[in-house]
């Protein structure tokens, strides 16, 4: 069984004024602080996802914590661990590093910038890709706005298209529920997002390769 974990991880580019407004993201977004998510799959707690965010001047700092884990009769048969750390500067990213246990894969990504570009490796493979890209991330409010992402486990670029499909209630991990703003990722990269009034992401969901839907819940 393989299951591909959805990462949250960047802040970079500038939102177009429409898509500001829409999901209202306040200046200097996101604060400081550890954001939890539980991951969910066929009515089943697998693992967490954790975002944490941390300020020094104008550099951004955010490190990213998966773990899933999914057991058949108390027997684990298959474990997702990825890691990743972005250092933005003055909305811009100048470097991503990422380690992933994909059920026993070992997947090594790093990019750095140089110049207008983002360079690096996944693995032993050479990695150059434009410095504009972001992340697959989710978590950025910019990310509605991309035609390419950057996949975390690969640091590959990947073309996507994106739907707004408008505003949907979503029940919290606390059971409290607040309004999101939902939209669809597809393309080479297919996601299921919704940001809160705030600008963060209250909910991600997408299919992993096996047909079971993966279901990312915020604890608050």
């Amino acid at each position: 069984m393989r299951l591909i974990a959805c990462c949250l991880l960047v802040l970079g580019l500038l939102l177009p004024a429409a898509v500001r407004a829409a999901i209202a993201v306040p200046e200097g977004f996101p604060p400081d602080g550890t954001i939890t998510y539980d991951v969910w799959r066929e009515g089943s707690q697998i693992g967490t996802h954790t975002v944490q965010f941390t300020r020094d001047g104008d550099k951004l700092t955010v490190h990213t914590k998966i773990r899933i884990e999914v057991k058949l009769l108390f027997v684990t048969i298959y474990r997702f661990e990825h890691d990743a750390e972005e250092d933005w500067i003055d909305g811009k990213l100048m470097r991503f590093a990422a380690k992933t246990n994909d059920n026993g894969t070992d997947r090594d990504v790093l990019l750095e910038r140089q110049g207008e570009e983002l360079r690096g490796h996944y693995n032993s493979e050479q990695a150059t890709l434009p410095g504009n890209l972001i992340p697959g991330s989710l978590w950025n409010p910019a990310t509605v706005d991309q035609k390419q992402l950057i996949e975390p486990t690969k640091g590959r670029a990947k073309d996507v298209t994106i739907a707004d499909r408008g505003m949907e209630a979503v029940t919290l991990g606390n059971g409290t529920k607040v309004q999101g703003h939902h939209y669809s990722i597809t393309g080479d990269l297919r996601r299921e997002v919704w940001y809160g009034p705030d600008g963060e992401v209250v909910q991600a969901a997408y299919n992993a390769k096996d047909g079971s839907l993966l279901t990312f819940t915020l604890q608050k």
